[in-house]
């Protein structure tokens, strides 16, 4: 596991409410599936999405997040300012991912171990 930086979600962050925390992911269909059936066992409520219809999301007062869960945060630098990110890859981008205040870094492959306790660090859940 390689880790980016700790942080807290800073003040303005998107929340969301609903079980322990609302975390989008942006990934391909079997990844979200896995991070729903971990996360979901654990208590967070999951949402599987594109990034186009995230940022559409991000961008509405309507819809607010904890956490997104990418391996693409590119798409999501728009909001580097407030949006808590845990970013998933073989061979992250480690430049890309110091330009985003809240972000975390999980190379693939991960233990679900791994997995929750940034999520934890990440949406400051208990």
């Amino acid at each position: 596991m390689e880790t980016h930086t700790a942080c807290i979600p800073p003040e303005g962050a998107l929340h969301m409410t609903a079980c322990l925390g609302s975390i989008v992911v942006v990934e391909d269909p079997f990844i979200q599936k896995y991070l729903r059936n971990v996360l979901g066992r654990h208590g967070y409520r999951v949402v599987a999405s594109d990034a186009g219809a995230v940022a559409g999301m991000l961008r509405s007062s309507a819809h607010q997040v904890d956490l997104v869960i990418t391996n693409s945060p590119r798409d999501f630098l728009a909001f580097a300012g407030s949006l808590p990110i845990l970013y998933m890859a073989a061979a992250p981008d480690l430049e890309l991912a110091s330009r985003f205040l809240c972000c975390q870094v999980l190379r693939k492959p991960f233990h679900p171990d791994q997995l929750l306790a940034l999520i934890k660090d990440l949406t400051g859940s208990v």
